[in-house]
């Protein structure tokens, strides 16, 4: 792992970012220490929402099309 300081950092950190992006780790030093490390951003995959009830809602058949609810729940009470 490649080491730069505190100071390489606001310094040239375009030139370190480059390196990170190319898949290189590398640790930020302050007064000798350790402090930070640039890593590669890795993607997470997220789960599609699913709607689950539960307890005293897991019967409620108006929950089922979520969209629909919110759409709902959001429309003005009051027309003016």
């Amino acid at each position: 792992m490649k080491t730069a300081t505190a100071k390489d950092l606001r310094h040239k950190t375009a030139a370190l970012l480059r390196e990170v992006r190319r898949g290189k780790r590398i640790g930020i030093t302050y007064r000798g220490r350790t402090v930070a490390e640039l890593v590669p951003h890795e993607p997470v995959k997220e789960k599609p929402f699913e709607p689950i009830g539960f307890g005293m809602w897991r019967d409620r058949k108006d929950l089922r099309d979520v969209e629909r609810w919110m759409t709902r729940l959001r429309k003005p009470r009051y027309t003016r």
